[in-house]
Parts: C-alpha cells; structure tokens; sequence
C-alpha cells in the first residue's frame, strides 16, 4: 500500500508472518512483520517489524476508507502532541487526520521505536510523523492494495 503525496510518501506492505509456524497461541501466531518504505522532505528510511496482527492490520484499511468518507474527526495537538485516531498494540505505526480541505485529506503517518529512522529519538511517539496530502480516490485506492496485500495473511 502507497500513501504518496506531494513532497512524502508511506510503503507499507506485509511480508511474513513473525512466526513460520503456528505455535498454537491464537495472539502470537498472528503477528505480521511489515515492511516501510519512507520518503519525507528532511528523511529517507526503511523498516521491517513485526509490528501488527492480522487483526489489526484489517483495520487500516476500514480506517482509510473512513477518512476517504469524511468519517474520521481530524486529531488535535495538545500537551501530548498529536493523539492519532489509530493505534495498535505495538507503538510503531499509528494513523492521524490532520485536516480536510477542499478535495484534500492531509494523513498522518506516525512512527514509534523500530519504525523510526536511525538516529532519531523515540522519546514522544507521537511527535514524529509524516504527513501526506491525499484525495479520497487515493486513500481508496491504498485501502483496496492494503486489503490485497494482507489477502495472503489470514487469521491462524
């Protein structure tokens, strides 16, 4: 899935599942390493974390529809920062609204710990993100790759 915009632009993809085998453990045997590709005016870098379930993966993809529709509020900055709309059990990735305008969404990529490029502090998760301008037709388009992409992962 490609979140691309103007100046920035968000690969996400998964790859394996953490474990090649299922140990039996319905929570364990679930979590997906995903791959990120991310370019950003002032960063270029690459991840592969086991970092989401299958569970949870599904939910990008409803939540990208969401703000295709207009459904999901845009997030606020407070003394907490940026608090996205999406999160997982894993800090790595979460997901932000930072505005509508016009035919635009501005999306938020936010980045924790392993997903983070080298060098950079993890102290405030939700301080660091990449923010991408988008349209509706876009955030549809990521959402049916995504769907695509974990069509090969299912629940074990």
């Amino acid at each position: 899935m490609q979140l691309k915009g103007y100046e920035s632009s968000v690969t996400l993809e998964p790859v394996r599942y953490e474990l090649a085998n299922p140990a039996g453990d319905e929570w364990d045997d679930n979590w997906l390493v995903i791959k990120g590709d991310v370019s950003a005016p002032d960063a270029e870098w690459q991840f592969a974390v086991p970092c989401l379930t299958t569970f949870e993966a599904k939910r990008i993809s409803a939540w990208l529809r969401g703000v295709a529709n207009g459904d999901v509020p845009v997030s606020v900055s407070g003394d907490a920062g940026v608090v996205p709309s999406l999160e997982f059990t894993e800090p790595n990735l979460a997901f932000s609204v930072g505005s509508y305008h016009g035919g635009l969404m501005s999306v938020r990529v936010h980045f924790a710990l392993e997903s983070m490029p080298v060098g950079q502090s993890s102290d405030e998760r939700d301080q660091f993100w990449v923010g991408i301008a988008v349209t509706a037709a876009d955030l549809e388009s990521s959402a049916n790759q995504w769907d695509k992409a974990l069509s090969v992962f299912p629940d074990r």
